[in-house]
């Protein structure tokens, strides 16, 4: 079967990148999208899986334009522009996330379109900060490329974040030359994609517990861990997780957004069936039971008062739930000198802290 010009012209350009210097990053991450032309498309869009490019619009462009317009949408859906745009306003989010892409690739010698957005201003913002920034009534033409997404996105989420994993590590093993990945990607590898504590060691040590009898191995969830890497294992244990917060006044914001951080690399990295939630700080706030990082966004923190763990363990007391993990600064007073679940104190900025049951971890937060 003969191929359609414009299907010969998205080839040329796939070669064209990957004729590039220090192109393993773009182009693993371009390669891991599917693409379609679509006589319908005025321009070009994505919904995060796959680009559709208009036939009339795309060969209107030159061989580099192509190219360009083949990495903005692949961008769109590494930096998950679909899904970040909450309920801010579409045109105007599109065009922010337009200026950051588009400054991106012209600082690294890729030929922009003339229709495209481009303002020095916006050099070195994030989306959100060109949003603030950018006038609510736009007197640009803005090229609506971002599909809107609806219902539950933690698939798609989970789904981009294997790609950008994927193409991150493609262009360590490359050994492209440093600034190859968008600094705010480098950034999001470093605080979302990897967690502080490491998740599938801490756990794994936990399972080496159990009789062998008691958990089974599936298909690994394709997680691009190093060589100690963690296979999706589902247990009694995952299946029963209890994540304590401590919600007191002696825990900072940043130590909070990094307990909720680390609870986030839980759910996406070991994919339990579901974690209940205990949030306290006197007494027990509030107990909810997620599945999903979704989920868990949707959860409302309170509490700031003082501290003490004695209602979580009487709950522990009466529930037995297999593991507990307790993120806190333990700051509180000791009550119960053993309860019936295995227990993993994450203890931050408090290196004294010692407690008569569960594993204690110490970490700083910086």
């Amino acid at each position: 079967m003969t191929q359609a010009a414009h299907e010969i012209a998205l080839d040329k350009a796939k070669v064209r990148l990957l004729s590039r210097a220090d192109s393993a990053f773009f182009s693993t991450l371009c390669f891991s999208l599917k693409h379609r032309f679509d006589e319908s498309n005025a321009t070009a869009s994505t919904d995060g899986r796959t680009i559709w490019f208009g036939i009339k619009f795309w060969m209107s462009l030159d061989t580099d334009e192509q190219l360009f317009l083949l990495l903005h949408e692949t961008l769109h859906c590494a930096y998950m522009h679909m899904l970040r745009r909450g309920d801010r306003d579409p045109r105007r989010w599109n065009a922010a996330a337009d200026y950051v892409i588009n400054l991106q690739l012209v600082d690294r010698d890729f030929k922009m379109p003339s229709m495209g957005l481009l303002d020095r201003q916006y050099a070195g913002l994030s989306v959100e900060e060109v949003y603030d920034k950018l006038p609510t009534q736009l007197p640009i033409e803005i090229m609506m490329d971002l599909l809107p997404q609806e219902g539950n996105t933690s698939e798609l989420e989970g789904e981009l974040q294997d790609i950008v994993m994927k193409a991150a590590m493609a262009s360590k093993a490359a050994k492209d030359k440093p600034g190859t990945i968008p600094n705010d990607i480098e950034i999001y590898l470093e605080e979302i994609l990897n967690p502080k504590l490491p998740w599938h060691r801490i756990l794994a040590q936990h399972f080496r517990a159990y009789n062998k009898n008691d958990y089974s191995w599936q298909r690994p969830n394709r997680r691009f861990f190093p060589k100690d890497y963690l296979p999706s294992m589902w247990s009694q244990a995952l299946d029963d997780l209890v994540v304590v917060v401590d919600t007191s006044g002696s825990v900072s914001d940043l130590e909070f957004n990094r307990f909720v951080s680390e609870i986030a690399s839980i759910i996406r990295y070991q994919k339990p069936k579901k974690i209940t939630i205990i949030q306290h700080d006197w007494t027990i706030k509030s107990i909810d039971v997620v599945s999903s990082v979704e989920g868990l966004r949707k959860i409302s923190f309170t509490g700031r008062g003082g501290t003490s763990i004695y209602e979580v363990e009487q709950w522990i007391m009466t529930n037995k739930p297999q593991l507990t993990l307790f993120f806190t600064d333990g700051e509180f007073n000791q009550h119960e000198k053993k309860v019936p679940t295995d227990a993993i104190w994450l203890i931050h900025n408090n290196p004294k802290f010692t407690y008569p049951y569960g594993k204690i971890i110490h970490y700083k937060v910086e």
